[in-house]
C-alpha cells in the first residue's frame, strides 16, 4: 500500500480515536490540569498568610525589644536600688515612671496596632509598675492609676519570661476578643509579647510585655477570601489558633484538633514543610486542601490550612465538557479531508528525509536531499545546523578535554582528585610518580611502602591530619607541610593545599588537592639560616678580636721594654721570651678570628695557583709525615686567579693539616686545580655565589669522614673535633672567611667513613689585574720628625707615645677626631698623622685625615687597626694608596711603618 494511502488512513484512524478520546476524557482530563494548579495555588496562599503572621510576629519582637532600650528604665533601676532617687540624673522614682508612662502613650499614639504596656517588677511578687492602655473613655489611652494596678502578677509565663536570656521575646497564644460596642461586636485577633529588663549587672529588674490588635492583618487576609474559603491557624501539635469560616474569624475550641478533623492532611504533611491534596470533608463533601508549617518567632511550630470545595473548583471541568465535544466532531470531520489532501504531498518530503537520516545514521554526515519545500526544507536545515552545531561542540568539548588533560598531566605539582566517599578517582603523572597509583593510594598495602611524616621530616604523621583525610572531612586548607618517604628514600617534603568541590544542591561532592614539591625550597632555607647564622658569628669574633688587638699591642710593646731591660739577667730574660710566644700565639688567634669574619686585610693579586700549590707541597711532606702519600694533579692552562698568595698558601696548609688528622697519619691526600664556570642556576642554590669563571682547588682524603650532623658546623669558628689541646679550631674558618672575603666560594662534600674533599673556588683575575711583589721592609730607624697620634684606647696610646720618643720622634696624642681638630686649629704642627681607624665621637680615622688635609693637603697618613671594618676597605681589600699597621705590632714594625710614610713625597688622600 502507498504511503498516501498509509497517511491517509492513518490520519483519519488517528484523528478518530483522538476525537473520542476527548469526548469520554475531556472531563476528567480538564480535573485532573484544573486540580493540581488549584492546589498549588491553594499551597501558595497558606505559605503567604503563614508569611504574613510571621511578618506579624517579627514587627512585635522588634517593638518590645525596641522598648526595652527606652532611657527611663535604667532611670527607673537606679532610682529603686538607690532609695528612690536616681543619683545620676536627681529624679525620683515616681518621675522616672510618669516619664516611662509617656514615653508608652506616645508610642501607642503613633502605632494604633498596640493595645498597652506594662512592666511588672519581679520582687515582691511580681508587682505592676506601669500599666498604659486603650481602656480610656471612647477608646482613649490611658495611664492606670497606682491604686488600680495589680499587685502580684505570678504564672508559669512571667516566670517563663524571667528566665529568658539575650534577646529572646516570649509570647503569648493568639487569642480572639469579643468586640464591644466600638467594635460592632466583632471578634477580633491579640497577641501579647515580653521580655526581660536587666540592670547594669545583667540582673533581671523587671518585665516589659505589649499588647498587640492584629486585626488589620487578619481583615487584609479575610478581605481577599471567598465565602466558601476556610483558612484555619493550628499549631504542630494539633490545636486551633483561629479560624475563618464563612467570611468571618471563629474562636477556637480547646478540645479539638485539626488532625482529627483532617486526617488526610494530617497523614499527607508527615515531617514536611507543606503539602497539598483532596481530602473529604467533615459534611461528606470532597474539599481540595493545603497545609503549610514552619517554626515562627513565637517559638510555636505553628501552621496554615486552607480549604475550597472540589466543586467549585471543578466547575470550569464542567463548563467546557459539552463545546469540547462538538469542536472535537468538527475536527474530526475536518481533520479526514485534510488528511487526504496533505498525504499526497507529505509522502515524497517525507520519504526523502527517510532516505537522509537513514545515511546519515549510517556515515554520520547529513545530506540534505534536493526538491524539498516549505516547513520540509525548513525542518531538514534546521537537523543539518543543529547536527552542524552539536559535531562543533563535540569537537570544542573534546579540544577542550585534551588540553586541560594536557595541562594536569604537565604540571610539576601532585594532583589528585576525591570522590564524596573519599575514593581517589583521579591522580596526575606527577602524582602517580610520587604516591603510586590512584586505586593504591591510601592501602595498607600503600601504607607499608609510604611512610608520612610532620613538617620536620621524622615525626609520623597521624592519619586523621593527612591532608586527604581533611579533604575527606570537608576542609579547605593552603600549604600544610608534610614529609613523604617512599622505602629507603630520602625524605620528600611537600606543601599540600586542598580545594572542596560541591554539587549543585551545595553538598560535598568531592575535593581537588594539589601537593607541591618543596624539598629545594626547604634546602634554600636551611642554606640561608646556615649562613646568616655564619654572619653573625663573624660580626661577633671580629668585635673580639678587636678588643684583644688593643689589648695584645700594649702587651706586645711591653714585652719589649722588659726584654730590654733584663738582658743581663737570663731567667727573666727566658720569662719574657716565653710571654712573648704567648703574646706571639694570642695575635695569631686575633688574626684567625679576623679572617673568620671577613675583616682581615687582604692584598690580592694576580697568581698561578699551580706554582703556588707545587711551592706548598714542597713544605708539606715533611710537615704531613711519611704516613701521608701527597700526590697533586694540576689542570693545564688553568686561568691565573685573584687572590692574597700568602693567606692561600695559609689555607692549603690548614685544610692538609687538617686531612692529616682525619686520615689519623695514613693516607692519600689529592690536590687538584681546574677551570670551572658556575653558572646562575648553581648561583641562585648557594648563598653568596655569584656566576662567573672561577680557578677551583680541591684537597681530598680518605680519612674518617664528617658526619652528616656537623657538616653544618665545621667552618664555626672554635668548633672542633680533637681532644683538649690538639686545635684552636680556627682553621676551618679561616679558610672559610678568607675565601668569602676574596670574593671566592667554599664547598664541601664528606661521606662518613670514606673521606671528605673541600673545594676552593676563587675568582679569575682579570687581564692586567694584579700588584707587584711587595718590596723587602726597609731597616727599622728612628727620626727626628713630630708626630700626631690618635688613639681612643688610653694604653695603646700611651705605648706608642713611649716607642715614638724612643725611637727619636716627637710626639702629640688625642684620644678623639675633635681633640685632634682642636689641636690642628691651636697651631700644633706635625708631620705625620698616626691614627686608630675607629674613633669615638662620630668621626673616624679616614674622615679625621680627609678634614686635616683641607689644612694640610701634603698631610701624610699611616693607619693602624685591630679591626678594619669597612672604612680602610673596599671589596675586602685595602686600597693601594693607604698605608696601614695592623693591630697588634712590635716596636719594629712601628718604625719601619713611620719611615715609609715619611720617606714618600707626598702624601695621597685616604678612601
Amino acid at each position: 500500500m502507498r504511503l498516501s494511502v498509509r497517511l491517509t488512513l492513518a490520519m483519519t484512524a488517528l484523528v478518530s480515536c483522538t476525537v473520542a478520546a476527548i469526548g469520554l476524557l475531556a472531563y476528567y482530563n480538564i480535573g485532573r490540569a484544573v486540580v493540581p494548579s488549584e492546589l498549588t495555588r491553594l499551597a501558595y496562599q497558606a505559605k503567604a498568610r503563614l508569611g504574613a503572621y510571621e511578618s506579624v510576629l517579627r514587627i512585635v519582637r522588634n517593638e518590645v525589644l525596641s522598648a526595652r532600650l527606652l532611657p527611663a528604665h535604667s532611670g527607673i533601676i537606679r532610682a529603686q536600688r538607690n532609695g528612690g532617687v536616681d543619683p545620676e540624673l536627681g529624679l525620683t522614682d515616681a518621675q522616672w515612671r510618669q516619664h516611662l508612662a509617656e514615653a508608652y502613650a506616645g508610642n501607642m499614639q503613633i502605632k494604633p496596632g498596640i493595645l498597652g504596656y506594662r512592666l511588672t517588677r519581679i520582687a515582691d511578687g511580681g508587682r505592676v509598675l506601669i500599666e498604659v492602655d486603650r481602656r480610656g473613655a471612647n477608646g482613649a489611652i490611658r495611664v492606670v492609676a497606682d491604686a488600680e494596678l495589680p499587685q502580684r502578677i505570678d504564672s508559669d509565663a512571667f516566670r517563663e519570661v524571667v528566665d529568658l536570656t539575650g534577646d529572646a521575646v516570649h509570647f503569648s497564644q493568639l487569642r480572639i476578643v469579643q468586640g464591644d460596642d466600638r467594635d460592632g461586636g466583632v471578634s477580633y485577633p491579640q497577641i501579647s509579647a515580653a521580655a526581660p529588663i536587666r540592670d547594669a549587672d545583667g540582673a533581671v529588674f523587671a518585665v516589659l510585655s505589649i499588647e498587640l490588635d492584629l486585626r488589620p492583618v487578619f481583615e487584609r487576609i479575610r478581605d481577599v477570601l471567598d465565602n466558601d474559603t476556610d483558612v484555619y491557624f493550628v499549631e504542630a501539635d494539633g490545636g486551633y489558633l483561629m479560624t475563618y469560616m464563612a467570611g468571618r474569624i471563629v474562636p477556637a475550641e480547646p478540645e479539638r484538633r485539626w488532625q482529627d478533623d483532617f486526617p488526610g492532611l494530617a497523614a499527607e504533611i508527615g515531617d514536611k514543610p507543606g503539602t497539598a491534596t483532596v481530602i473529604p470533608g467533615r459534611d461528606g463533601r470532597r474539599l481540595a486542601a493545603a497545609i503549610v508549617m514552619a517554626p515562627l518567632s513565637s517559638g510555636v511550630r505553628t501552621g496554615v490550612i486552607e480549604t475550597e470545595p472540589l466543586e467549585r473548583i471543578m466547575a470550569p471541568a464542567r463548563a467546557l465538557r459539552t463545546p469540547g465535544l462538538i469542536v472535537g466532531l468538527a475536527a474530526l470531520l475536518g481533520a479526514v479531508l485534510l488528511a487526504a489532501l496533505l498525504s499526497r504531498s507529505l509522502a515524497k518530503p517525507i520519504a526523502l528525509l527517510t532516505r537522509a537520516v537513514t545515511a546519515f545514521s549510517r556515515t554520520g554526515r547529513l545530506v540534505v536531499p534536493p526538491g524539498l519545500q516549505g516547513e520540509s526544507r525548513i525542518l531538514a536545515g534546521a537537523f543539518a545546523e543543529t547536527v552542524a552545531r552539536i559535531d562543533a561542540a563535540n569537537a570544542a568539548l573534546r579540544s577542550k578535554s585534551e588540553l586541560l588533560d594536557k595541562t594536569i598531566a604537565s604540571m610539576a605539582d601532585a594532583v589528585a582528585v576525591l570522590d564524596a566517599a573519599g575514593k581517589r578517582v583521579f591522580a596526575n603523572p606527577t602524582c602517580v610518580a610520587l604516591f603510586g597509583t590512584a586505586e593504591e593510594i591510601g592501602s595498607e598495602r600503600w601504607k607499608k611502602k609510604y611512610k608520612r611524616f610532620l613538617a620536620d621530616g621524622v615525626t609520623p604523621m597521624p592519619d586523621y591530619d593527612s591532608p586527604a583525610a581533611r579533604a575527606r572531612r570537608g576542609e579547605s586548607f593552603d600549604n600544610v607541610e608534610l614529609g613523604i618517604r617512599h622505602g629507603d628514600d630520602p625524605v620528600v617534603q611537600l606543601a599540600a593545599s586542598s580545594r572542596r568541590i560541591e554539587n549543585p544542591d551545595g553538598s560535598f561532592g568531592g575535593a581537588v588537592i594539589v601537593y607541591r614539591n618543596v624539598t629545594a625550597f626547604k634546602e634554600s632555607e636551611r642554606q640561608l639560616r646556615q649562613a646568616q647564622k655564619m654572619q653573625a658569628i663573624g660580626q661577633l669574633t671580629g668585635g673580639v678580636a678587636h678588643d684583644l688587638n688593643n689589648i695584645l699591642t700594649v702587651i706586645t710593646g711591653g714585652i719589649e721594654i722588659i726584654a730590654d731591660g733584663v738582658v743581663d739577667r737570663p731567667e727573666l730574660k727566658d720569662v719574657a721570651a716565653m710571654i712573648d710566644q704567648a703574646v706571639t700565639r694570642a695575635s695569631d688567634l686575633t688574626h684567625g678570628l679576623l679572617s673568620f669574619s671577613r675583616k682581615q686585610p687582604l692584598q690580592p693579586r694576580s697568581i698561578d695557583v699551580n706554582a703556588l700549590l707545587l711551592d706548598t707541597v714542597k713544605l708539606l711532606r715533611p710537615t704531613l709525615g711519611a704516613g701521608i702519600e701527597i700526590e697533586v694533579e694540576p689542570s693545564p692552562d688553568l686561568r691565573p686567579a685573584l687572590a692574597d698568595p700568602s693567606q692561600l698558601g695559609s689555607a692549603l696548609i690548614n685544610l692538609a693539616v687538617n686531612a692529616r688528622d682525619a686520615m689519623r697519619g695514613n693516607g692519600k691526600l689529592l690536590l687538584e686545580t681546574g677551570n670551572v664556570d658556575l653558572d646562575q642556576a648553581y648561583a641562585e642554590q648557594h648563598d653568596e655565589v655569584a656566576a662567573g669563571r672561577y680557578v677551583m682547588l680541591a684537597v681530598s682524603d680518605n680519612g674518617c669522614g664528617i658526619p652528616a650532623s656537623i657538616r653544618d658546623r665545621v667552618f664555626e669558628p672554635f668548633f672542633t673535633t680533637k681532644a683538649v689541646g690538639e686545635g684552636t679550631g680556627l682553621g676551618l674558618s679561616m679558610v672559610y672567611g678568607f675565601i668569602k672575603q676574596s670574593g671566592g666560594h667554599i664547598e664541601l662534600y664528606s661521606e662518613e667513613g670514606h673521606g671528605t674533599t673541600i673545594r676552593l673556588y676563587l675568582p679569575c683575575a682579570a687581564v692586567g689585574d694584579g700588584t707587584l711583589e711587595p718590596a723587602a721592609p726597609p731597616l727599622a730607624k728612628g727620626g727626628r720628625e713630630s708626630v700626631l697620634v690618635v688613639e681612643d684606647d688610653a694604653l695603646v696610646r700611651s705605648y706608642v707615645m713611649t716607642h715614638l720618643k724612643a725611637l727619636g720622634y716627637r710626639a702629640h696624642s688625642a684620644a678623639s677626631a675633635g681633640e685632634a681638630m682642636s689641636m690642628v686649629y691651636d697651631g700644633v704642627r706635625f708631620d705625620l698623622l698616626f691614627t686608630d681607624v675607629m674613633l669615638p665621637g662620630g668621626m673616624n680615622g679616614p674622615q679625621l685625615a680627609e678634614e686635616l688635609r683641607k689644612y694640610k693637603p701634603d698631610l701624610k697618613v699611616l693607619f693602624t687597626s685591630g679591626y678594619t671594618e669597612t672604612a680602610m676597605l673596599r671589596h675586602g681589600r685595602i686600597d693601594a694608596e693607604v698605608q696601614l699597621l695592623p693591630k697588634p705590632y712590635r716596636r719594629a714594625d712601628l718604625a719601619r711603618m713611620l719611615r715609609l710614610v715619611l720617606d714618600t713625597e707626598a702624601g695621597v688622600p685616604a678612601k
